[in-house]
């Protein structure tokens, strides 16, 4: 709700308008304006109060009624604190009002946006070790073309000659496929251990991806937060 000081001035001249403006003038020039006065637009420290002394004026010129109230007050002279005081509050539909940052708004975005730093840090080295130990184990073991039995079981020969028999190994807990044969790598010191003979790249890619995204995220969070704080401390 606008105070007292923000609906003291003469609201078509906060517009910049004429007050014989019609409506559609009035919108023109609010959005004008708004994209001047814009916080996120402006390096100006008085932006955000000019901004918000915009939105009320618009909020009473918008509307016919209030608009109507406001020029008979006008014209009657100087208003008192509560002339337009709930008037100023009503903001036509469709206009973009947006949140005012707090201190508490801009501090959040920082923390918020170091704790989004940190995951992505922290999935990025899980990704790359999870990289590292898929590529040493697909090096250490045996590929092979293993034959399945009954029970959901393989058999192949081991390089030494052993025949072996072991359950079928699953990719991300989903099936390898149908056919008489799979492909598969296993373990020479232990060739019951077995693993699918397929690429971990789609699975890296992603991972990669995600993070990313947040450390891409976490620092614009920071940095927003900053200069909203830097900005609020102004006022």
């Amino acid at each position: 709700m606008p105070t007292t000081a923000r609906v003291a001035a003469d609201l078509y001249a906060v517009l910049g308008v004429d007050p014989t403006a019609s409506g559609d003038e009035v919108a023109r020039a609010y959005r004008a304006r708004a994209k001047q006065l814009h916080p996120d637009t402006s390096d100006d420290p008085l932006a955000p109060d000019r901004f918000n002394e915009l939105v009320d004026a618009y909020g009473v010129l918008a509307n016919h009624r209030t608009r109507r109230e406001y020029d008979q007050s006008r014209a009657a002279g100087p208003r008192t604190s509560s002339s337009h005081s709930d008037s100023g509050a009503r903001i036509a539909p469709g206009a973009a009002v947006p949140k005012r940052w707090t201190r508490r708004r801009a501090l959040t975005a920082i923390v918020g946006g170091a704790l989004v730093t940190v995951l992505g840090v922290s999935a990025a080295v899980l990704t790359w070790q999870v990289h590292q130990t898929d590529a040493s184990r697909h090096a250490r073991f045996q590929p092979v073309d293993a034959r399945r039995v009954a029970d959901n079981q393989i058999m192949f020969v081991a390089r030494d000659g052993r025949i072996v028999r072991t359950p079928e190994p699953s990719l991300h807990g989903e099936g390898n496929g149908l056919g008489p044969t799979v492909r598969v790598r296993y373990d020479p010191a232990n060739p019951t251990h077995v693993i699918v003979d397929s690429s971990t790249l789609g699975r890296d890619i992603t991972f990669a991806i995600v993070a990313l995204k947040l450390l891409i995220g976490g620092p614009v969070f920071i940095v927003l937060g900053a200069r909203r704080l830097r900005a609020t401390d102004a006022r």
